[in-house]
């Protein structure tokens, strides 16, 4: 059995409530007990002995006694100290010796009896009107109308919270049951809205992350569909005329399908991964002339470090490197400086066919081609997208710019070290 949570609370604020009227209660029975202070009997100590001066005859004690009797004081008696009445005047209902009203348990009825000490020695016993158990069921009767306006007032509140809480629940089970456009509503600035909020965000991220990697499958299935497609003609026509430049044709395609599925995992690595890249020092115009030496590419670089993860950094520029001799033709370079902010700025320029400005940012898309490009034997579509992807995780930034004079320069800027950490 499911219990439901806004109950819960419910009962909890109730049990509390009812913990604080019965404290509440029990502190009122202490003090009102303890209502007859010594002060006051002192003073009425006092005042009856000078009215009742010892030695008086019976008759002056009784007259004195019964001038004495007015409200709250409903009865006197007199004693002296062997606890012998000596005058009595009023309502003697109640009044008994000193000795058995000191033993007995102050009530809580209509009366009550005290003692009143004289200072030589005699005692008297006062019977007093006391509103004591009215007082005591107004006073509870208050407390239980404090307490069911607390509860009235805090069901609705109590409520709303929960509900809330009922309906986020229900779009977390319909965003896991398959229905990923759900989004929570948010509404408040309390934890719950903040939890809304964050199941928007995750719901936003899981939602982009599936449909690129939907979107990436697809197009990958048809990237690898085309070397296949010739390692499979080229094993058919190896099998009637044996021939080296089959091979080697296979050997580049199988290269190509493995460069290709290389870059699909490291794109969904990069995908799912939202952790900081390791924050090493980094040589940049190191790899920046290492690569382009293998390639065969002129360059110029400035001593420039920068804070990342070094075999990403390689990856990057070894891309940008590739794509421009594999779409830009000659005339290839690269160019490592520094500008007047400590960015570090690298330029991998081509005489290529150029790129058009409204295809400068998709070509950064995963398996997207210029029109004016022509597929080539080698792999290709996700070389860029890893660039910007890596460009993004190191606070950096990729972007295509015209080249005065023909061709594209690809421009990627990082920050400096004391930037990036």
């Amino acid at each position: 059995m499911i219990q439901r949570l806004y109950v819960r609370i419910y009962l909890t604020t109730l049990a509390s409530l009812v913990v604080v009227v019965i404290l509440f209660a029990v502190l009122w029975q202490f003090t009102a007990e303890r209502a007859a202070n010594v002060d006051h009997d002192r003073f009425m100590a006092a005042l009856i002995g000078k009215a009742l001066p010892a030695g008086g005859s019976v008759d002056a004690l009784q007259t004195s006694l019964a001038g004495l009797v007015v409200p709250p004081i409903e009865g006197l008696a007199l004693y002296d100290r062997q606890g012998v009445r000596l005058a009595s005047a009023g309502n003697q209902a109640g009044i008994s010796s000193p000795a058995a009203i000191a033993q007995s348990k102050p009530g809580h009825g209509m009366f009550v009896a005290q003692l009143i000490k004289l200072d030589d020695g005699r005692v008297v016993v006062a019977r007093t009107h006391t509103d004591s158990l009215q007082m005591h069921l107004g006073g509870l009767a208050l407390i239980g109308l404090i307490a069911l306006a607390v509860a009235l007032g805090t069901y609705p509140v109590v409520r709303r919270l929960t509900r809330r809480l009922e309906a986020l629940a229900s779009d977390v089970d319909r965003f896991g049951g398959g229905d990923l456009s759900v989004r929570a509503p948010v509404s408040g600035q309390d934890e719950v809205s903040s939890l809304a909020a964050s199941f928007n965000g995750m719901a936003d991220r899981v939602a982009s992350l599936l449909e690129a990697h939907s979107r990436m499958l697809v197009n990958a299935s048809h990237e690898l569909r085309s070397p296949l497609a010739r390692v499979r003609l080229a094993l058919e026509l190896y099998e009637t005329a044996p021939r080296a430049e089959l091979l080697h044709g296979m050997r580049q395609d199988c290269a190509e399908i493995s460069e290709q599925i290389e870059e699909i995992l490291l794109s969904s690595k990069l995908d799912t991964v939202t952790t900081a890249p390791p924050q090493d020092p980094v040589d940049l115009a190191a790899l920046v002339a290492e690569e382009s030496s293998r390639l065969d590419i002129p360059f110029e670089v400035v001593p420039a470090e920068v804070r990342g993860d070094g075999r990403l950094l390689r990856r990057l520029i070894r891309n940008l490197l590739e794509n421009a001799l594999k779409y830009g033709g000659q005339g290839v370079d690269a160019h490592l400086d520094i500008d007047d902010h400590g960015q570090r700025i690298l330029q991998v320029g081509d005489r290529g066919p150029g790129i058009a400005e409204a295809e400068r940012e998709r070509i950064f898309e995963p398996f997207y081609r210029p029109a004016n490009t022509a597929e080539t034997g080698s792999g290709w579509g996700l070389g860029l997208a890893l660039v910007r992807q890596i460009a993004d995780r190191h606070r950096g930034s990729v972007r295509c710019l015209p080249r005065a004079g023909g061709g594209c320069v690809f421009e990627l800027t990082l920050p400096a070290p004391s930037e990036a950490a």
